[in-house]
């Protein structure tokens, strides 16, 4: 099955924040492992997991995992995990978050992907119904748990979340805008003013929220800049690199 042009930008925008070949690269879920394969020819040792193996269409080392529970690999085994559109159908991110953390090396990167809820078309829809883009409707019982956006988180929350495991957020973009979302970015420079206003100004002594120290306020600056930058306006997915610091 050829692969399309926004995964095709996807993958492209995911190697580019790979370390450069040979590494030891873990992919989680791969699902058939069309980007596997592609970093399987550019150099790199790779590894895949999958729910249930015999997904992969080409000869990758495939192993069984589910990445609700402890993952079976040893700890610091490798240069760099990927998580390709997959952690917004988990459970429990922070438990995945950790064990990729757990399987990095000191100075290993994760790439992780998902679904942008807040870019602005998302945000209009949520006002009027609700829900997001990505899941505009609620999960039918009968869906099968992991296979919908169980967790269709904001990139706030995930920052939050890889910070917590230990990772520090380097990079931050997106892979395909389409043209309505560029359209709406005319409304780029209020949103930042409105943004700086809340996450700067108002209300600062909230106890869950503080904005009066120093280190509180840098980092409420670095989200509202990531918030309102083109990729996480207009962007229909969040890349992003995280690195386990050492």
């Amino acid at each position: 099955m050829p692969i399309s042009r926004r995964d095709a930008a996807k993958d492209a925008a995911i190697r580019a924040l790979l370390p450069g070949p040979p590494a030891r690269v873990f992919e989680a879920s791969a699902g058939r492992g069309e980007l596997a394969w592609g970093l399987l020819q550019a150099g790199h040792a790779v590894l895949v997991s999958n729910w249930r193996r015999g997904a992969v269409a080409h000869a990758i080392e495939e192993i069984e995992a589910d990445l609700n529970k402890a993952l079976p690999l040893e700890d610091a085994a490798f240069d760099a995990v990927v998580c390709r559109e997959v952690i917004e159908h988990v459970e429990s991110v922070p438990h995945t978050l950790r064990e990729f953390f757990r399987l990095l090396r000191p100075g290993g990167v994760l790439v992780l992907t998902f679904p942008n809820r807040l870019l602005l078309r998302s945000r209009l829809y949520h006002l009027l119904t609700g829900f997001y883009e990505g899941m505009e409707s609620p999960i039918n019982l009968d869906v099968v748990q992991g296979e919908a956006h169980i967790n269709l988180i904001g990139y706030p929350e995930m920052d939050y979340f890889l910070r917590k495991a230990g990772f520090d957020v380097t990079h931050v973009v997106s892979s395909h805008k389409k043209p309505l979302d560029r359209l709406l970015l005319v409304f780029r420079p209020l949103l930042a003013l409105l943004g700086r206003y809340y996450l700067l100004h108002h209300d600062k002594r909230q106890k869950e929220h503080s904005k009066e120290a120093p280190a509180h306020r840098d980092y409420n600056r670095l989200i509202l800049a990531r918030l309102t930058s083109p990729d996480l306006l207009a962007g229909k997915d969040v890349v992003l690199r995280a690195v386990k610091p050492g």
